[in-house]
This record gives C-alpha cells, sequence and structure tokens, in this order.
C-alpha cells in the first residue's frame, strides 16, 4: 500500500508538470515563416502531452483511493494535490 501512495505522489507532480508543459508551450503566435504542417504536428504533440498529464493525474487518483486504507496521510494529500489546484483552475475560467 505504501508504493502506491508514493507512486501516486510521484505521478502528481509528473502529471501536474506535463499538463502545464502542454498547455504553456500552446500560447503565443508562431513565426511566420514555419510551414502550417510543422505547426499542426506541434499542436499535436503538445496535445498528447496534456493528455498524458491529464491521465498521470487521474492514475494518481486512483492510486490514492486503492492505497487509502495502507497510507491515509499520504492518500488525502494526492487527493489534495489533484483537487484543489484543478478546482482552482476551473474555478478562474469561469
Amino acid at each position: 500500500m505504501e508504493r502506491s501512495a508514493n507512486s501516486a505522489l510521484a505521478l502528481v507532480v509528473l502529471g501536474w508538470l506535463l499538463a502545464w508543459f502542454g498547455v504553456m508551450s500552446q500560447f503565443g503566435d508562431p513565426a511566420p515563416t514555419v510551414p502550417e504542417s510543422v505547426i499542426e504536428r506541434q499542436r499535436d504533440v503538445l496535445t498528447t502531452v496534456l493528455l498524458l498529464g491529464i491521465g498521470c493525474l487521474m492514475g494518481a487518483l486512483w492510486l490514492s483511493g486503492r492505497s487509502f486504507a495502507g497510507a491515509r496521510r499520504r492518500s488525502l494529500l494526492v487527493a489534495a494535490l489533484v483537487v484543489v489546484p484543478a478546482g482552482i483552475v476551473l474555478t478562474a475560467l469561469y
């Protein structure tokens, strides 16, 4: 159980980093000389990175629930590290 809780903590950090990189890299305008195909390919790669980050966060929540009986504090910490920032982002959007 403790291994699941530790893995969940690692997935939270990795998930937020990937999600942040996937979103922040798509801001701004590309240079006018960059071909359209390169822009599309880069957007597809960054969208994949974003989805991997979200997948890591969902996996962390799953592992958190799985390890709740054995490591309550770490399990609740993981859940808070996923839900609280996501809630802040969603309330900022609306």
